[in-house]
């Protein structure tokens, strides 16, 4: 017998053309909205060869793939979520009203401080800034426009000089 009680999943994976496959939601958020919930398994700096798939939640550890939909979270320069930790759990949440069948994004800028992966920006948005990479290669402005809305995770647990410690510590080529 089908249960015809349960809710459609709030979004879904579908491909983005030429950016691969990105999650879309299914269902109108309002700002500050619970999206979802970053898993995987917890990975120190000094194990990780290619950082693309990894998102950094201490000063030398980072939060691998899970294989499941905020795997498929693009980035946006432009973005219409942000990365928070609740407790100790990583989760997006919305940062200004979403339309059902619009991409969820965040700026991958404001999760990472220590690792080296800079690649060419797909993201679309007038806003685009031609690279994604670190925090440290957004502007000032941007930099304090996160600050100031608190979107910049880490930086809500740690000292900007502890991040920059690990970094020195723990170099990565």
């Amino acid at each position: 017998m089908e249960n015809t009680d349960l809710e459609p999943p709030p979004y879904h994976i579908s491909n983005c053309p030429g950016r691969g496959r990105g999650v879309y939601s299914n269902i109108a958020y309002r700002a500050n909205e619970f999206v979802m919930e970053f898993t995987g398994d917890v990975t120190p700096i000094w194990e990780i060869n290619d950082f693309t798939h990894y998102l950094q939640i201490a000063p030398d550890l980072f939060l691998g793939p899970s294989g499941g939909a905020d795997d498929y979270v693009n980035h946006s320069c432009d973005p219409n979520c942000a990365l928070y930790f609740e407790n100790d759990t990583l989760v997006l949440r919305t940062i200004r009203k979403i339309k059902a069948g619009q991409e969820l994004s965040f700026d991958y800028g404001t999760i990472q401080f220590s690792e080296p992966t800079t690649f060419k920006c797909e993201c679309g948005s007038r806003r685009c800034r031609g690279m994604v990479g670190s925090f440290y290669l957004l502007s000032p402005d941007l930099r304090e426009y996160y600050l100031a809305k608190n979107m910049i995770p880490l930086l809500t647990r740690y000292a900007l000089e502890e991040l920059e410690t690990a970094r020195s510590i723990h170099p990565v080529s």
